[in-house]
């Protein structure tokens, strides 16, 4: 009797009962997944040690029950993956092999393939193995019943789940400490092993799951890779305007918002591909990786089984040629694309059937959590239907109940209706001047969506004042800002910019005179006789403590206390001193030095020189 003549149903009672289950290693483990999963393709162990820990995560050994070049693997390979549809799977192996003989399925015996892979202290991989094990899951777990039972002390398994956390909290810490943000969380925002976002909230088992997979993976790959042996290589590249890892992820922690970190990761990264060629993860920051843990699921997981049992298990040589491996990896790359287009598009025409449903109805729009309506608000952005959602939207404003990314949409919109347009346009305005650094931060948005750089045109005056346009998209306004602070004439000049948008009053830099500025505004103003005050002598140890001094005098004398600003010069450091004294009369100060403690002290020095002339301290109240 051949394999491929085997009934499967009666193949699996044949290696249940006979050796060949008994020749293998059995293993302890159980499952975590979604409530609703059927197919439980890996299982994991946690063993802890005094100097590091040993983790084992068992793989359904899907191979030793689909028979070489049989059909079943001819139709595996055409559909390259099982398919979630909304109300439908059409998996990668029938039911009855994916929903049942090959998933780990709780207190069923079980044919796996575990990779024991022993870490340090620190979470570094010391060793690798590849076991042909076998595997009666102890528990299949939820997501939710795992983290359930993490605070239960009384639960047989709550000891091996904190295990499993703790290590799982540390191969996490040495991800991001080398700059990986694939398969981690970023202000709150979970992203995937590529860096796409995860719309749905993440359980505390989940990222278990997830950094044991990854561990897995990785180490898999690394295995491989040191034997140069050619398998399905999982890479990921950026583009050659993204960041290095570290820097990118703390541009995104900076971003904050979903839409702008989505923005800028769609603009960085290129798409994961496959290739028996190794070239690195970029996302997870790691020089190898692959797709090893999910064989009932994954056409590739499962051709990388074939080979990494045949050379490491069973000791014979690779079943692909790297030629064959090269043509099958572009064919898994392919249909990929095809797959997303088609899920992108029925997704697409499924949603916008329920936006179009919820825009329809006054009363739904009306009902919306703050997320779905800057959801809503957003699509409707896309198809140019602001009307409908105008109302509720001068309704939000009002209750100042709108997110940054959500005025963008309002701002940069389009209207069909004059009214609504002339309506949106004056709440906005009102919020903005409410509340003027939203002006900035929408900017910032727009310059992200719109890849367009956010530029200014930056003058001093003779008085020490700081005059600024913005300019975007190429377009500015013919009112200039003006402010002792540099900061706040920044977000002056955006809300002018802003304002200038809605108002349709915008023009290019080249037809505005960018020298015309007020007079009064520009000229400093002089001191009487009547206007100065006497000087008291400043003492030795004022200079050696001149912030101090500085403050404490000011606060005496109710004066708003100088604000320093630095820019690196070389080694150094240059320090800016802005202080605004009455009648506004505004003095700089500035110093180079080695530190910027010392640079401020300096200006801070610099600037008693020039206020001797204009305050004084009774000798009662002397500092």
């Amino acid at each position: 009797m051949t394999l491929s003549s085997v009934n499967y149903c009666e193949l699996q009672k044949l290696l249940v009962e006979s050796s060949i289950i008994k020749e293998r290693e059995a293993v302890l483990g159980f499952t975590i997944d979604s409530k609703t999963s059927k197919d439980l393709d890996d299982a994991i162990w946690i063993e802890p040690y005094q100097s590091g820990a040993i983790i084992s995560v068992h793989i359904s050994d899907v191979t030793a029950l689909i028979p070489e070049r049989s059909e079943l693997e001819k139709k595996a390979l055409k559909q390259i993956e099982t398919n979630y549809l909304a109300l439908s799977t059409n998996p990668l192996f029938p039911n009855e092999l994916s929903d049942n003989k090959l998933s780990l399925l709780e207190g069923r015996p079980r044919l796996t393939i575990t990779i024991k892979i022993t870490l340090d202290k620190v979470a570094n991989i010391k060793n690798t193995q590849l076991l042909s094990t076998s595997l009666i899951s102890m528990k299949k777990f939820s997501y939710a019943a795992a983290d359930k039972t993490v605070e239960d002390i009384s639960q047989p398994l709550c000891q091996i789940l904190r295990y499993c956390e703790l290590w799982a909290q540390k191969l996490a810490k040495k991800r991001k400490d080398i700059g990986a943000f694939g398969q981690s969380i970023i202000k709150g925002i979970s992203l995937d092993e590529e860096g796409r976002l995860v719309e749905t909230s993440i359980y505390l088992s989940q990222r278990i799951i997830q950094e044991f997979m990854v561990l897995a993976n990785t180490a898999v790959a690394n295995l491989a890779e040191q034997h140069k042996l050619p398998i399905l290589y999982r890479n990921h590249t950026c583009s050659a305007i993204a960041p290095k890892n570290k820097l990118l992820v703390e541009t995104l922690v900076a971003l904050g918002l979903p839409t702008l970190i989505r923005q800028k990761l769609k603009n960085w990264l290129n798409s994961a591909s496959y290739s028996p060629i190794v070239i690195s993860h970029f996302a997870l920051c790691v020089p190898a990786y692959t797709h090893f843990t999910s064989p009932i699921r994954r056409i590739a997981d499962y051709l990388n089984h074939k080979i990494l049992k045949a050379m490491f298990i069973k000791q014979r040589k690779n079943p692909y040629l790297f030629e064959e491996l090269e043509k099958i990896a572009q064919y898994i790359n392919k249909e990929h694309l095809k797959i997303k287009e088609k899920r992108t598009q029925y997704f697409q025409i499924e949603y916008l059937e329920k936006v179009t449903s919820i825009l329809n109805d006054q009363n739904k729009i009306s009902l919306l959590s703050d997320r779905e309506f800057s959801q809503i608000l957003k699509d409707s952005f896309k198809i140019s239907k602001l009307d409908k959602i105008a109302m509720e939207a001068k309704h939000r404003l009002k209750q100042r109940m709108l997110k940054p990314c959500d005025l963008y949409y309002l701002t940069f919109g389009k209207y069909q209706n004059l009214k609504n347009e002339k309506l949106m346009k004056n709440e906005l305005l009102y919020y903005f001047k409410e509340q003027i650094v939203l002006a900035t931060q929408t900017l910032q948005i727009a310059s992200t969506i719109l890849q367009k750089d956010v530029n200014y045109i930056e003058k001093l005056t003779p008085s020490g004042q700081f005059v600024f346009r913005t300019v975007f998209e190429n377009k500015t306004v013919q009112k200039a800002s003006i402010a002792s602070n540099k900061q706040e004439a920044k977000h002056k000049s955006n809300l002018f910019w802003i304002e200038g948008k809605l108002e349709k009053a915008l023009y290019s830099p080249t037809t505005i005179d960018l020298n015309t500025i007020k007079k009064n505004n520009m000229s400093r103003v002089k001191f009487t006789a009547k206007s100065r005050i006497n000087l008291i002598k400043i003492s030795v140890n004022a200079i050696d403590n001149s912030i101090t001094y500085i403050h404490t005098v000011l606060k005496y004398i109710k004066v708003k206390k100088p604000m320093y600003m630095y820019s690196k010069v070389g080694l150094k450091w240059e320090c800016y001193c802005y202080f605004q004294w009455i009648n506004n009369i505004n003095i700089v100060t500035t110093s180079i030095a080695k530190t910027k403690k010392e640079g401020k002290a300096n200006t801070s020095i610099k600037l008693m020189i020039h206020l001797e002339n204009y305050f004084f301290v009774t000798k009662n109240n002397a500092v």
